[in-house]
């Protein structure tokens, strides 16, 4: 069992995590595109768009099952990691791994996703770093970029969830049915960041959002 898989009795039966994505998959009529495109093994990033708390869900249940628990997925600390029953829930769940909005000086905030990397885990990360309430996807963060240049190479899968804002969108307590489509686009393993230029990570940020923008479009184009 890997270093940031959860050790919680119900994670380790896996029955409850198995019957969670069944509901998901019957609730939101899930739709999986592309999956041949994620790596079998890690390290890798997953990175998506975000517009809702139930990205994550459709996220993990589009995975293969054998694959789950070799995925960690970055999460707000000041959210998600409050000691309570949030965290108990996500990590079993999505073995989630804190990532702070608001660092404190000197504090890395991806500390938790550098390591994970390090231990052959893939990631989910949410570049714009918030949930987005007009259904456009927003600016990318840098550290995503920074990540790059410290992992040189590594294989990014550019992800679209489409259906998931009106399954819970934000400030929406409980979900509502709705179909939901996970796109996973083809890995790019050229994107070239360079340790300590921050022009570079903002470059690739901005590469990878348009990634994700063009998998839209794709999925937005007339089907012959």
């Amino acid at each position: 069992m890997g270093l940031y898989t959860s050790r919680h009795p119900a994670a380790r039966i896996k029955i409850p995590v198995r019957l969670f994505n069944a509901f998901v998959h019957l609730y939101t009529r899930l739709r999986v595109e592309g999956i041949e495109n994620v790596p079998e093994s890690g390290p890798f990033l997953l990175v998506a768009n975000h517009s809702s708390h139930a990205d994550t869900a459709c996220l993990y249940a589009a995975l293969p099952a054998g694959m789950r628990q070799h995925v960690v997925a970055a999460a707000a600390s000041d959210y998600f990691f409050d000691g309570g029953r949030m965290q108990t829930i996500s990590r079993v769940l999505f073995n989630t791994i804190p990532v702070a909005r608001k660092p404190k000086p000197g504090v890395d905030p991806l500390r938790h996703v550098v390591r994970a990397l390090r231990e052959d885990y893939g990631v989910v990360l949410y570049p714009e770093g918030t949930r987005s309430t007009n259904g456009e996807i927003g600016p990318f963060r840098s550290g995503v970029g920074k990540l790059l240049a410290e992992f040189p190479g590594l294989p990014v899968v550019p992800v679209l969830l489409e259906g998931t804002d009106k399954v819970m969108p934000k400030n929406r307590a409980f979900p509502r049915p709705h179909q939901v489509v996970v796109h996973f686009g083809q890995p790019l393993t050229h994107l070239h960041a360079i340790p300590g230029e921050k022009q570079s990570w903002r470059a690739v940020a901005s590469e990878l959002r348009e990634a994700v923008v063009a998998l839209r479009e794709l999925a937005d184009a007339p089907r012959r």
